[in-house]
């Protein structure tokens, strides 16, 4: 028998409590073509450089962030979207008038699932969100903005285009 100290359940709750409340630290990177004026974001670095599709070499922009919570958010802006779609379902005679509306948060959705799916990537498997409440967690979560339709806006998402010269 080793002399070594007793498991604590305890110091195991604890430490799993801990690991559940600290960041997920990585790296997004933008990318800007000056010909074709275009930005975007990838969840890979490339030391190289790239081209674009047109050929042109584009200009990157890597930034940090914490991947717990900018899946927080994306999760959040989910509900808040489906929330919205349900919505705009019930009434039918809403739903024929601005049917641009519905067609509008459909792909707002799948814009929202990609980046979950990105973030995913970049962790290797699902993300654990912050627990608790978004109202509790705002003070916590890098908000920028909170849109018109009640979603979030990272930092990282925020006018992406300030982080080129160009």
């Amino acid at each position: 028998m080793s002399a070594s100290e007793p498991i604590s359940f305890q110091k195991y709750q604890d430490k799993k409590k801990k690991q559940e409340e600290e960041p997920i630290n990585a790296v997004m990177v933008w990318l800007f073509c000056p010909s074709c004026k275009t930005i975007e974001y990838s969840e890979f670095t490339s030391p190289a450089g790239r081209a674009h599709k047109c050929g042109t070499q584009v200009e990157e922009a890597e930034v940090g962030i914490d991947l717990r919570a900018e899946a927080t958010l994306t999760l959040h802006n989910l509900e808040v979207i489906e929330k919205l779609i349900k919505k705009n379902k019930k009434n039918r005679l809403f739903k024929l008038s601005i049917k641009h509306l519905y067609d509008a948060l459909v792909m707002l959705k799948h814009s929202e699932e990609v980046y979950l799916n990105r973030l995913e990537s970049l962790y290797n498997g699902q993300i654990p969100p912050y627990k608790g409440e978004i109202e509790d967690l705002k003070d916590k979560l890098p908000i920028k903005e909170e849109n018109k339709l009640g979603l979030f806006i990272s930092e990282f998402r925020f006018e992406p285009h300030l982080r080129f010269k160009s």
